[in-house]
């Protein structure tokens, strides 16, 4: 494979990872984590999410840029509090000559809450997710599996002194994740991300009242740093990523988000993306079925 194809090729393979990787809420204290939409966050909880993102390749020097988009379905579900098994999986879509459409190959996790401090508004959490080999069409789907032990932590800054209470609303997460392929020749990587928010509900709830009114009040300005640096290969020490602002609007029952995506250098992409989410809470609209883990902790008590 040339370089220029093997280039567009990762390409393809980190916006689908971007897009793809995405969950729903988490909360600690009186903080709500809104779900990410180019990474996960540390909640462990009921979910279903559906997004979609759009973003242009970086293509061939001197030719047009295909445009992917790709769609994608995450669900989780809880075994037992604090731990939750996920599955997804995505299309692909693409403009230009060459570029491939289908399927990507199946997703596949395992999350659990390694620590929580209410007090200080604090999550960890571990993961294990695998793409499975062989599971999607021919030239989207690998023909190798990907496995990576994942870390991902929420912190928000509400127990910050009241001189400076007005930064109490900001929050920040983020992941770390160790892709490891099947196949010897993939080269191997390292995904990290951030995310810097402003919750303006937590704002209006326990910071100072500013009279925000319906869709504001339930706003939580945003911006993400998904990226990904290639730990062997020819391409080892380079990294790629995007710089995402944007805004989620979180409910009691689910949350949308869109945000732009400003790739950071050309190996990322040309030009400006949008990702658009929508997520659906489980555990809230279905607490006693659907949303509740599959076994109780505490014998004698509901799910």
């Amino acid at each position: 494979m040339s370089i220029r194809r093997y280039a567009a090729l990762v390409a393809v393979l980190f916006v689908r990872a971007l897009i793809a990787n995405a969950q729903a809420h988490a909360i600690a204290g009186m903080r709500v984590f809104p779900g990410t939409l180019t990474f996960s966050d540390p909640g462990v909880t009921d979910e279903f999410d559906l997004d979609y993102g759009r973003a242009a390749l970086s293509g061939t020097p001197g030719g047009p840029a295909p445009y992917t988009s790709i769609t994608s379905a995450t669900e989780s579900k809880t075994i037992v509090k604090g731990l939750a098994l996920s599955i997804g999986g995505s299309y692909q879509a693409t403009t230009g000559q060459g570029a491939p459409a289908g399927y990507g190959n199946a997703l596949v996790g395992l999350s659990g809450l390694l620590w929580k401090s209410d007090s200080e508004e604090t999550l960890i959490t571990g993961a294990l997710n695998e793409s499975l080999n062989d599971t999607g069409s021919p030239g989207v789907g690998e023909p190798y599996s990907v496995f990576s032990p994942t870390l991902l932590f929420g912190r928000g800054l509400g127990d910050l002194p009241s001189a400076i209470k007005l930064l109490r609303p900001f929050a920040v997460t983020g992941m770390v994740a160790a892709n490891i392929p099947s196949a010897a020749y993939v080269p191997r990587s390292v995904d990290w991300g951030l995310s810097v928010q402003y919750s303006l509900p937590y704002l209006q709830s326990y910071v100072r009242d500013i009279g925000l009114h319906a869709p504001f009040n339930n706003l939580v300005p945003l911006v993400e740093f998904p990226m990904q640096t290639y730990t062997s290969g020819p391409y080892a020490g380079q990294t790629i990523g995007t710089i995402d602002p944007g805004l989620i609007w979180i409910g009691h029952y689910g949350q949308v988000g869109i945000e732009a995506t400003l790739p950071i250098n050309r190996a990322s992409g040309r030009g400006i993306g949008v990702i658009v989410g929508v997520g659906f809470y489980l555990d809230d609209i279905f607490p006693h079925t659907l949303g509740a883990p599959l076994f109780s902790t505490t014998q004698g008590s509901p799910a």
